[in-house]
């Protein structure tokens, strides 16, 4: 079963073959129990992708394993009430369209200012708009296009802030690669443009960038957008990327990167609930998010990773300081989400 919070996948995933070992556990890690926090207290998830109540349940148990608290989550508009009676006061919801009626890009977009409205009324007033290269190409849109235009200022004038996911793995664009200039897309530093202009255009609201704005191979550029644009936020969601890019570069570096923006950087984990995970899929990523922050670890990483150097994932953890662990795990989203997305007193 696809995930209807998600847009459309490029292409399938491989399937595991009959004996090798699973893609979230690929080392023999022990998930339960989960191992002890640096620090203690609950960690707030700032993006996540569930829908279908009766499937988030095991994904449930595992955040309650795992000491994750509140969570942000994209998940359809009818699932918004489903997933409050099943968990309530667990989940805030971002708003997303219908990805399942892209084929028609009017009825697409027609039905998104829809749900618009409908995520507002039900109290979001966080918007995502996702525009990774596969997305441009399926859509036929940039964020530049007209009508994407139109939805992020009916979402301004309703009061939403923004999220966006601009960009992918660096990993992926170049000849014979995923997104390769013969298959028409721009290269990776062609991307940020059109983020660039929407931080320009909407200076007074949030913008949270979705998995470190989706530049964590290129510090020197993050940094430049982090200082030019007071209002923008990010996240350190998509594990496998994060494990990949963190250890393919300087980890004093990037550790530095984390304690100078220590201000700007939320927790997120991009966990995303389906029929084909089980309970180890969920706690791997959130096991291997706290090996990334919390430690020292020099080793592999349990979760498979095609794109991996050598096809052996590596995971090298940053072992940040607990003044740094408190803001990215909750005080940041406390401060950024909460305290002035919804403008709600702050929350554990």
């Amino acid at each position: 079963m696809s995930n209807p919070s998600l847009p459309p996948p490029d292409a399938t995933q491989a399937a595991t073959l009959p004996g090798s070992p699973p893609p979230y556990n690929r080392i023999g890690a022990v998930y339960q129990p989960a191992p002890k926090r640096k620090i203690p207290g609950l960690i707030i998830d700032v993006h996540t992708h569930s829908h279908n109540p009766q499937l988030t349940r095991e994904f449930i148990r595992a955040a309650d394993d795992y000491s994750i608290g509140g969570i942000w989550t994209m998940a359809p508009l009818e699932d918004v009430e489903p997933l409050r009676q099943a968990f309530p006061g667990r989940f805030e919801f971002i708003a997303i369209p219908k990805w399942q009626s892209m084929s028609s890009p009017k009825e697409f977009i027609r039905d998104w200012h829809t749900r618009l409205e409908g995520f507002y009324a039900k109290g979001s007033r966080l918007i995502k708009f996702h525009n990774a290269p596969g997305t441009q190409k399926r859509m036929g849109m940039t964020l530049d296009h007209p009508d994407i235009q139109d939805v992020m200022d009916h979402a301004y004038r309703l009061g939403y802030h923004f999220m966006s996911h601009v960009g992918d793995p660096q990993a992926w664009f170049g000849e014979q690669k995923k997104y390769s200039p013969a298959e028409g897309h721009k290269s990776f530093v062609e991307q940020f443009p059109m983020l660039e202009r929407m931080l320009e255009k909407y200076p007074d609201r949030i913008h949270m960038g979705a998995h470190m704005g989706g530049s964590l191979e290129d510090l020197d550029t993050l940094q430049k957008r982090l200082d030019r644009y007071p209002h923008y936020i990010i996240d350190s969601s998509a594990t496998k990327w994060m494990v990949r890019a963190i250890a393919c570069q300087d980890v004093g570096r990037v550790r530095d990167f984390f304690i100078r923006n220590q201000d700007r950087i939320l927790f997120g984990s991009d966990l995303v609930v389906g029929d084909k995970y089980n309970y180890d899929h969920y706690a791997s990523r959130w096991w291997t998010h706290q090996k990334l922050w919390e430690t020292d670890y020099n080793g592999e990483s349990p979760i498979d990773d095609p794109d991996a150097p050598g096809g052996v994932p590596r995971l090298v953890g940053l072992n940040l300081p607990v003044d740094v662990l408190e803001k990215l795990y909750r005080a940041n989203a406390n401060r950024w989400l909460y305290g002035r997305v919804l403008k709600l007193a702050a929350t554990t």
